[in-house]
């Protein structure tokens, strides 16, 4: 009944226009960008977990998942885990399940949570690709993103990205004096 109650009624506020069109350029511009550059070098950048990285990148810049930080690490201790559990383990449903577990826990310790890397561990899993796929797709793509994220961010809304722990919130007014 909860579940049901929420799907009709939903959680948060619609966005503005305005910030439905910038999230949807910034995103149309991020994975343009890996898709272009990966056709042009010949090197396969575009994976799905990107398009969800996309997706918090210019969705949700200010969420905490949305750090380059958590980018970055996130989808390399993922890479990581899957190549080694592949290795180790195979491609077997248990240990996909093991790998994005342990994928998911070393995240978490290591403050670099970031959910959509999770379908690195997967595709890692399911494909086996050489240890060059750490660089390129994962890397590489990882940071044509947030290059991407942090110039359209700052282009239109200057100091918004990436956000500092500790620092002034981003998009906020503070009066003179406090």
């Amino acid at each position: 009944m909860l579940v049901v109650r929420s799907l009709a009624h939903g959680v948060g506020r619609p966005w503005s226009l305005r910030t439905a069109v910038l999230a949807g350029v910034g995103g149309a511009l991020g994975i343009g960008t890996v898709a272009l550059l990966g056709l042009l070098s010949g090197a396969p950048l575009l994976i799905a977990p990107m398009g969800s990285t996309c997706m918090m990148l210019f969705g949700a810049p200010q969420a905490p998942f949305a750090q380059p930080r958590n980018v970055l690490g996130g989808h390399l201790i993922c890479t990581v885990v899957g190549l080694v559990a592949v290795s180790m383990l195979g491609a077997a449903p248990w240990a996909i399940g093991v790998a994005v577990g342990f994928a998911m826990a070393v995240m978490g310790l290591t403050r670099s949570f970031h959910p959509p890397a999770g379908g690195d561990t997967v595709l890692v899993m399911l494909v086996q690709p050489s240890w060059l796929f750490l660089f390129a797709p994962v890397l590489l793509g990882c940071v044509v993103l947030l290059g991407i994220a942090l110039l359209f961010h700052n282009a239109h809304t200057r100091g918004s990205y990436p956000v500092l722990e500790g620092g002034p919130e981003p998009h906020r007014v503070v009066a003179p004096g406090g």
